[in-house]
């Protein structure tokens, strides 16, 4: 199984709505994108220190990396990625590593 980590920070002025519409985009992803196993996503929730925070994380879990190539090439993430994600988001982080059991 492997997760991948997708961690975003909004350029300045992006709005309220636009980032209603980035998370209801990402939570749409499941439905359109076969290979997504589970998906999790959610704001960043302050422990006092937002100097270096990201706004909002998403988890996406796949069977194997083609799960993950096939996402990445779907036309719902292509539009999604070259549309309002490119309008609306400055920085992100992305990380894809293998889930293993310790037990």
């Amino acid at each position: 199984m492997i997760r991948r980590v997708v961690a975003v920070k909004f350029k300045e002025g992006t709005s309220p709505e636009q980032v209603q519409e980035y998370v209801e985009t990402v939570r749409k992803f499941p439905g359109q994108v076969s290979a997504i196993v589970h998906l999790t996503t959610g704001p960043h929730v302050s422990d006092g220190d937002d100097s270096v925070a990201f706004s909002h994380v998403s988890l996406f879990d796949f069977e194997d990396l083609e799960g993950v190539r096939a996402f990445l090439t779907h036309p719902a993430h292509l539009a999604a990625a070259h549309g309002l994600f490119r309008q609306i988001i400055g920085q992100r982080v992305v990380v894809n590593y293998e889930l293993h059991s310790d037990g």
